[in-house]
């Protein structure tokens, strides 16, 4: 699928209805009444079990047996979405099953099954291990599996298998690795108070800045191109547009160091901070080397890094606010 990346950034860009936030968090979170509000919620296991304005969620555990007006954007162990989605369906994770009805899907994951009664009313794009269609998608259904098994209908099949992937990273990602390893490095090194203080925040509440880094970088993508549009605001959204990549870029080597430190604090270990930093990034290369995982858990990580970030950034400005150095 040569446009994949471009069918991707253009259904995200499709706006949303405006409404308010609800944000759930915990160890097992249940919905039970019906919330007219957009839904943002992360727990071991989440259950929506009454209708919500639309959903964002990450979990182990994620099932939605009600009906979501607007659009779903989740990623987790095991998603079971059983209820009726009005706008399009965003998901990534080990097992998704795709019950209810939607306009548009587009899911990664290990194994991924539209089940006979769903309806995708426009195109679905899957990438994943194992694929089953056995619903009906009225435009084009596009896939990219090891195994694809198609029961149902569809306008349109395109399928293609993932090519063969090799035991070892090839040599321009390890050298890009390589280079964001150096560039860690120099940001400890140069930066040390804004990192680490980023770096806290990332350790404070992980589950919640990636559901919440998640959501902000859709929105930021979406803000930058409405005020690209207007030719006046056409150079700031140039300018922040390299800023918003700059922090996407940088966003996974905070979450870096947090896991090396985690690993080190657990271990007894109390080395010199580039040596955490080291570890936690040849760690985490790794897990992204990894196929089909590696996705997953680079979303994760940029999502987790880039909510860091912005929490530090509110920090260091509300302290400025108030009078601080």
């Amino acid at each position: 699928m040569k446009h994949l990346a471009v069918l991707i950034i253009g259904l995200l860009l499709i706006p949303s209805g405006a409404h308010a936030l609800t944000f759930l968090g915990g160890d097992q979170q249940v919905i039970d009444t019906p919330i007219p509000d957009d839904v943002v919620a992360s727990g071991g296991s989440v259950a929506v079990n009454a209708p919500v304005e639309s959903l964002t969620v990450a979990g182990g555990m994620v099932t939605v047996d009600a009906p979501v007006a607007g659009d779903v954007i989740a990623a987790g162990g095991t998603l079971v979405i059983n209820g009726d989605v009005g706008g399009k369906v965003l998901a990534a994770g080990g097992e998704i099953e795709l019950n209810g009805n939607a306009t548009n899907a587009l899911v990664s994951g290990g194994t991924v099954r539209i089940g006979e009664n769903a309806v995708i009313e426009r195109d679905a794009f899957i990438s994943a291990g194992e694929v089953t269609n056995a619903g009906s998608v009225l435009g084009n259904l596009s896939v990219s599996a090891g195994t694809f098994e198609n029961t149902g209908t569809a306008g349109n099949v395109t399928f293609e298998e993932p090519p063969e992937p090799g035991l070892l990273p090839d040599l321009f990602s390890v050298l890009i690795a390589v280079g964001f390893l150096i560039l860690g490095l120099l940001l400890i090194r140069g930066f040390p108070d804004f990192f680490a203080a980023v770096v806290g925040q990332v350790e404070k509440s992980p589950v919640l800045l990636t559901v919440l880094g998640f959501v902000a970088i859709i929105v930021s993508a979406i803000i930058l191109v409405i005020i690209a549009i207007t030719v006046v605001g056409l150079p700031v959204a140039l300018v922040a547009g390299l800023l918003f990549i700059v922090a996407l870029m940088l966003s996974s080597l905070f979450v870096a160091y947090a896991l090396g430190d985690v690993i080190a604090s657990r271990a007894g270990w109390s080395p010199g901070r580039a040596w955490v930093f080291v570890l936690g990034f040849v760690i985490l290369q790794v897990l992204i080397f990894i196929p089909l995982l590696g996705t997953i858990v680079q979303i994760v990580a940029v999502s987790l890094g880039y909510g860091g970030l912005l929490y530090a950034i509110r920090d260091a400005s509300s302290f400025r606010a108030g009078g601080g150095a």
